[in-house]
């Protein structure tokens, strides 16, 4: 059993379990949530963007050990924002685009157009994903950034976002590929 307290956890004693404090020789004990992150990103934040193109992340959207992990961070054009897809969804895109063969030129070209929008990040110690010049200057992010939660993604974006796109080609085929993909 694991005697140490998470980030998110706390102990809490078992019905039926001897008296005395938790964590004391007797008592059993379990690892309980308390307000942790149960994969729900909500909110509004305020960020800034440092000379590093870094971010920091709300630390109530931050998973343990997210520096092992990667996000997915992609500039969404029909949004005028950066959709950042955790863990769990880069996985399903990276077994959903796993699919598509090179015989099919459509579905190649539209997972070329996700991936020249994209950048895999993890979070440092203390929170931040660094962005690249590309999705930055595609999103028009200058110092001020605002991270809006989104349920199962969250976007960052400038507090007056570019105008989006929702009509050119370039942007169908994204549309498209992120449709056929089950995002």
């Amino acid at each position: 059993m694991n005697n140490k307290l998470g980030l998110i956890g706390a102990k809490i004693l078992t019905s039926g379990g001897e008296w005395g404090k938790v964590g004391e020789q007797g008592a059993k004990t379990h690892e309980m949530s308390i307000g942790a992150n149960i994969g729900l990103f909500t909110g509004i934040h305020n960020g800034k963007l440092d000379e590093k193109n870094r971010v920091t992340i709300p630390a109530a959207w931050r998973f343990e050990g997210a520096g092992e992990t990667s996000f997915l961070a992609m500039f969404h054009p029909a949004l005028g924002t950066i959709v950042v897809f955790p863990p769990s969804m880069v996985q399903r895109i990276r077994d959903a685009s796993s699919q598509v063969t090179v015989s099919d030129p459509d579905k190649m070209n539209a997972l070329r157009l996700l991936g020249e929008n994209s950048i895999q990040v993890s979070c440092d110690k203390a929170g931040r994903i660094t962005l690249n010049d590309h999705v930055v200057n595609q999103a028009a992010l200058d110092r001020d950034i605002v991270f809006s939660g989104s349920f199962t993604t969250f976007q960052i974006s400038a507090p007056t976002p570019p105008k989006t796109d929702r009509d050119s080609e370039s942007t169908r085929t994204i549309l498209r590929a992120l449709r056929e993909l089950g995002i």
